[in-house]
């Protein structure tokens, strides 16, 4: 049995829904979203490899539109794997605009996967 899920919510929705009734977003339009908007939307889902193939993806890409999403996974995921993929990522990309965000992270007693990344990227953004 396939299951079909939202691609706003990643609710679970059958087939033949083309508006989720949950969120409300209407399938069809999410069809016509670019590539990009699709890997900045896929940092939220629910399964943790996801967001981790997601936020690597856009590091490797250096896109800068991605920046203000992968703060917010760093910020709000539980998931420490995502966080330490979103901060790679945004070392990637090599804006020095995210600095202070490193700075902090650097500051707060997290665990050692997201203290290594965050490291490593202070000094890669430090040395450009």
């Amino acid at each position: 049995m396939v299951r079909y899920f939202c691609r706003n919510c990643w609710n679970e929705i059958s087939q033949r829904q083309s508006v989720c009734y949950c969120c409300g977003a209407d399938q069809r339009e999410l069809d016509g979203e670019t590539f990009i908007a699709k890997l900045i939307r896929a940092l939220d889902h629910p399964e943790p490899q996801t967001p981790i193939r997601a936020a690597y993806v856009l590091g490797k890409l250096k896109m800068r539109e991605a920046i203000p999403a992968l703060i917010a996974a760093v910020h709000s995921n539980h998931d420490f794997y995502v966080v330490a993929a979103a901060i790679e990522a945004l070392g990637e990309i090599g804006d020095r605009s995210v600095i202070k965000v490193i700075q902090e992270l650097l500051q707060q007693n997290h665990p050692l996967p997201v203290r290594e990344a965050a490291e490593r990227v202070f000094r890669k953004l430090q040395s450009t």
